[in-house]
């Protein structure tokens, strides 16, 4: 029997074939994912203002890779809920959900352990799905109250066959190598929104962005203090 997850201090990596492998499992492929990204990084440099605030590139960055990652998957048959202001793709058949977020320098190297961008802290929705995740695999096959993102809703008791596992699509654009960095990695722990411990980290490769000339540094392009933006609209009563 496989040791329990509890006992297990470090992540599996996966990079180069393995990590071909394992994205063709879930219907995926390296470089549709690496493309969607770069594309969407691109166009909201491209449209970036020099008058707008420094923040405004940050959530441009997270906002068109989500848009473009999310235009990529819906053309495979994937769904786009944007519970909560959660927005997410979930695979046809409901097993499998991706969030773009933006990552830490840590993104994408093997050797060590990542995290969500720390600047802004994640909501009760990314909470819940780390922890469905970790709870998930430990002791797969229960239910538990959650959102139902396969859905886009809310089910009628407010809770779903635990069967959705949600991994995050990491980005860190890592100005002075001039690439883009991204592994999609399936998180099960966190603490006041910034991920602790991951189960499973599939390593794209390094994304030259050299000979693009609208990415390199220059004083109209400030660099995005913070990488992603995630957010919860409540109402007050």
């Amino acid at each position: 029997m496989s040791e329990s997850i509890a006992h297990q201090p470090h992540a599996e990596v996966l990079a180069g074939p393995d990590a071909e492998q394992e994205l063709s499992g879930m219907g995926l492929a390296v470089a549709p994912l690496s493309r969607a990204c770069v594309e969407g990084l691109r166009t909201a440099v491209n449209q970036h203002s020099s008058f707008e605030p420094n923040i405004a590139l940050g959530f441009s960055i997270w906002a068109k890779i989500v848009g473009s990652l999310r235009t990529l998957l819906d053309e495979r048959g994937w769904r786009s809920p944007d519970t909560v202001n959660a927005p997410r793709s979930v695979n046809p058949d409901g097993t499998m959900a991706i969030a773009a977020i933006g990552g830490d320098e840590n993104t994408a190297c093997a050797s060590s352990d990542p995290s969500n961008a720390r600047a802004r802290r994640k909501g009760s929705t990314f909470d819940a799905e780390v922890k469905n995740n970790g709870e998930g695999s430990s002791a797969p096959g229960f239910t538990q109250p959650c959102l139902d993102l396969a859905l886009g809703d809310l089910g009628d008791d407010g809770t779903r066959f635990n069967g959705l596992r949600t991994w995050m699509l990491l980005y860190f654009w890592d100005r002075r190598a001039d690439e883009l960095r991204l592994e999609l990695s399936l998180p099960i722990a966190c603490e006041d929104g910034v991920v602790t411990r991951w189960k499973t980290r599939i390593i794209l490769p390094a994304q030259d962005l050299s000979s693009h000339d609208d990415l390199r540094s220059n004083d109209d392009v400030p660099s995005p203090p913070a990488q992603d933006v995630d957010f919860e609209i409540t109402a007050i009563s």
